[in-house]
């Protein structure tokens, strides 16, 4: 809920500040995570080209 990811980001700020957590640490909705990991990249350029596996030989 937003008031929680208010109150977590505010507690691990507070962390940071006192230099008990690292920088980058980050508070993420659950849903935030769930995008990230279905996104589909914005330019399809970008993406490597699968490699195709050779064609076989004709058996003689």
């Amino acid at each position: 809920c937003p008031f929680c990811l208010v109150m977590l980001t505010d507690s691990v700020n507070g962390k940071k500040n006192e230099g008990k957590a690292k920088e980058t640490v980050q508070v993420l909705d659950v849903a935030q995570l769930l995008l990230d990991s279905v996104k589909t990249p914005a330019d399809p350029e970008e993406t490597p080209e699968p490699e195709t596996a050779p064609e076989p030989e004709p058996v003689k």
